[in-house]
């Protein structure tokens, strides 16, 4: 990846002649023909450069027991995406034809399959695809698919994996989530779930809105955040190889599983009825539960809803955000390891606050990393969450 050499020496003859007759003349020794030993020099391979974030997510993905989603051909590369909307796609691309197809696994909207063609470009480890209403990216280093795409009238920004559980248990571990959601058929009534996430190894799960469990196990509540809210799912692999969280008797969504560089991310498909019946839909994102540090310091391309919105660069204590409608920018504070906001901010292990000094206090954002190529965002101020591709 990314012949031996034998070098023969031949010695040289030398004859010498010396004078007189025949009679008298000196027979001639011949040389001695010395051949030395062949020399063969030990064959190298050259060691495979593969850098540490593959080398990562790979390890991830190995103890995970996460298997590769295979296509129909050598030439395809599959991914399923949970998208904002709150739907379960599968895309294909086909890298010789040069086509994608988008396949419904599930959807609240009564949306069919799509099929195009593409034109891709690679910088570095990232690939972007884009064709007509779709714009994709994915990193090869940890099968990460991002970007935003239209389906029917419906455009959603969309994040998955090209891996498929195959063991639950392995799913095992504490988690960090934000989310958002609203209702289905108007957008109303908006929520933004976000606090901790237990799974056990039988499947079992745990989730505690606005708060932490405790030493105890218990959920509780994080001041500033409202009241906790508990919930008790089951996770199990369906007939398609897909992992459904139910709730009770009823589908609470459909997880993807993202091989992480810094440990699995569970994209959620989040969609069920409420107690008065009406559809709910949205995202949840998921990761595994550790500290921040220096490493979200860096460039984002951001967007949500199925479009671009801004950048935010983020540099130590603050964030440069810049708006792409208005190309207006601003700067915000950054506290890593807080959940909430002001003096009302307890440790929480996986998250920053980004906080614009002039705005409320209730009114802030929460960047959450989930691998070293992407990091999802809630705003106080929007209904969808957004995606942060790292540059």
């Amino acid at each position: 990846m990314k012949t031996s050499l034998v070098i023969v020496l031949l010695g040289t003859a030398l004859s010498a002649c010396g004078g007189g007759s025949d009679h008298d003349s000196t027979p001639v020794t011949p040389p001695v023909v010395v051949t030395p030993p062949v020399v063969i020099p030990p064959v190298t391979t050259p060691p495979v450069s593969t850098d540490a974030v593959t080398l990562a997510s790979q390890a991830v993905a190995a103890q995970a027991g996460l298997a590769v989603i295979a296509g129909a051909s050598a030439d395809e590369a599959v991914y399923d995406v949970a998208a904002d909307i709150g739907d379960t796609w599968r895309i294909t691309f086909d890298n010789a034809k040069k086509t994608f197809t988008v396949k419904v696994l599930s959807t609240q909207f009564g949306l069919s399959d799509r099929s195009g063609t593409f034109t891709s470009a690679t910088s570095g480890s990232v690939t972007t695809y884009t064709g007509t209403d779709l714009n994709l990216s994915i990193d090869a280093r940890t099968r990460l698919l991002t970007g935003s795409l239209k389906l029917g009238s419906k455009a959603s920004t969309v994040s998955g994996t090209g891996y498929a559980v195959t063991d639950v248990a392995k799913l095992a571990g504490s988690y960090v989530f934000i989310g958002a959601m609203r209702n289905a058929s108007n957008g109303g009534s908006r929520f933004s779930p976000k606090g901790s996430l237990k799974i056990a190894a039988d499947g079992s799960a745990q989730l505690c809105n606005a708060g932490v469990f405790n030493a105890q196990g218990v959920c509780t509540a994080v001041p500033g955040l409202g009241e906790a809210d508990g919930a008790n799912l089951t996770l199990a692999r369906d007939s398609r190889g897909l992992v459904v969280a139910r709730q009770g008797q009823q589908d609470f969504g459909i997880v993807h599983v993202h091989a992480g560089d810094r440990g699995l991310a569970l994209f959620i498909d989040r969609y069920g009825v409420n107690q008065e019946n009406v559809m709910r839909v949205g995202t949840l994102v998921a990761a595994k539960q550790q500290k921040i540090g220096t490493e979200i310091n860096g460039s984002y391309a951001c967007a949500d809803q199925g479009g671009t919105t801004g950048k935010i660069d983020i540099a130590g204590s603050s964030a440069t955000v810049v708006n792409n409608s208005n190309g207006k920018s601003h700067v915000e504070s950054v506290t890593v390891n807080k959940l909430g906001a002001g003096t009302q901010a307890v440790d929480f292990d996986g998250v920053a606050v980004l906080k614009d000094p002039q705005d409320a206090q209730a009114d802030y954002s929460m960047f959450m990393p989930v691998s070293s190529s992407l990091a999802v965002e809630f705003s106080t101020d929007k209904s969808y969450l957004t995606t942060c591709l790292k540059k």
